[in-house]
């Protein structure tokens, strides 16, 4: 089980989905939900760190293009941030030039799936055999 910011152990169920894409963020926020898990949503990058701090996810869903700071400005904010650096981050993106994807797998990404081709189910098998 993951530790809170303050060592103290926390539920391992918590997930924040980061999507400026009201209808998808809602969708995947939903299924979540339907399968036990608390779940936060944020659609502006700059609110990413914030809220993070606030909810202690176990792990962070992350699309690359958001208004206010973009994907990859938001993984290296969590990575180089030392309350924040272990939380796992998946990549939810329609960028899938292999430039972005190495980028973001330096900057310390846990996983990268591409929208256009990942079911909502892939997502939520990757969150349930993560918090295991």
């Amino acid at each position: 089980m993951l530790k809170n910011l303050f060592g103290k152990k926390k539920s391992g169920n918590k997930i924040l989905v980061v999507e400026d894409d009201a209808m998808l963020a809602r969708v995947l926020a939903e299924r979540l939900k339907v399968n036990k898990f608390e779940v936060s949503v944020v659609g502006d990058g700059s609110k990413v760190l914030e809220e993070v701090l606030r909810f202690l996810p176990n792990i962070v869903l992350l699309d690359l293009v958001l208004p206010g700071m973009d994907g990859f400005a938001v993984l290296k904010q969590l990575k180089e941030e030392t309350k924040t650096k272990d939380i796992p981050v998946a990549v939810i993106s329609n960028l899938d030039q292999a430039s972005d994807v190495k980028s973001i797998r330096a900057l310390g990404a846990d996983q990268y799936f591409l929208k256009a081709n990942t079911k909502m189910d892939v997502i939520i098998q990757y969150v349930k055999d993560k918090l295991k």
